[in-house]
């Protein structure tokens, strides 16, 4: 060890070195900006302003006569998820919604088919609403699911 000791300055500013290099890496690291997409762009369960996007997409393809799809997560605050399905051939658009694994709520399944679909925005809130749907009243609307403004 004593041949070692005329060593021992230069060792700890290679040390030193080594943890500011170290320490810079993970900076950088935890600085790195979101991706701007994501791996399953079909599942939406941020309700962020990427998947509000994604919504402004699906009903722009519909518009234009294109098909899409999506499934959405909602979760409660004490109870299991409600499932959004989002069918459309760009025509009509299938919107079923899946509450059996909610253990507070109604257990069962609703499907509407609709022919027209939009996004509507309110006060606190972006929301979108199917309308012109089978087996429903002229003026009857309703609304699958909302964006909070705060939120995104």
């Amino acid at each position: 060890m004593k041949r070692f000791k005329k060593y021992y300055p230069a060792i700890i500013v290679l040390e030193t070195l080594i943890i500011v290099l170290l320490s810079g890496l993970l900076i950088r690291e935890i600085n790195k900006p979101v991706p701007l997409a994501r791996d399953q762009r079909n599942l939406i369960t941020h309700f962020d302003q990427l998947d509000l996007d994604r919504i402004r997409e699906m009903i722009h393809r519909f518009k234009e006569g294109k098909g899409d799809n999506l499934t959405m997560l909602e979760w409660g605050t004490d109870s299991g998820p409600y499932i959004h399905d989002f069918y459309d051939d760009g025509r009509e658009l299938h919107w079923t919604v899946d509450s059996t694994r909610d253990w507070a709520g109604y257990n069962g399944k609703m499907e509407y088919v609709c022919r027209e679909i939009q996004l509507t925005e309110v006060e606190e809130f972006y929301k979108v609403e199917l309308s012109d749907c089978e087996n429903q009243p002229e003026d009857f609307k309703v609304n699958p699911v909302s964006f909070r403004k705060d939120e995104l």
